[in-house]
């Protein structure tokens, strides 16, 4: 496990840790699966395979988010949305603002 360090003079040594991270991701990836983008997004991914993965290196941290869009929806809408929601999740859960969020489109499903 990898962890985002923040040392402070006043309140002394912050650490969170990677599955912290893709935790708050998922959450957030979850509740716009079922709420806002449940017409557009599929987040069924080969079985045993997160969505989310996160990386810590250098004390910087990157979010990797990869979703299969449903055929026939706005797939830059629901990129941008994914990307903002799970950015201000992040940002309100740690108050860390270099965070970067990259989301891929993995595939498209189809609706019955």
């Amino acid at each position: 496990m990898n962890y985002y360090t923040v040392k402070n003079s006043n309140k002394g040594m912050l650490n969170i840790s990677d599955y912290v991270f893709s935790q708050i991701a998922q959450d957030t990836l979850n509740a716009l699966a079922e709420g806002e983008l449940k017409n557009e997004i599929s987040l069924k991914i080969a079985k045993k395979k997160s969505n989310i993965t996160t990386k810590i290196e250098n004390n910087k941290v990157s979010v990797q988010v990869d979703f299969f869009a449903i055929r026939n929806s706005d797939v830059q809408k629901s990129i941008n949305m994914i990307q903002k929601e799970i950015y201000n999740a992040l940002y309100e859960a740690s108050e860390i603002s270099s965070i970067k969020v990259n989301v891929s489109l993995a595939g498209f499903v189809e609706t019955k």
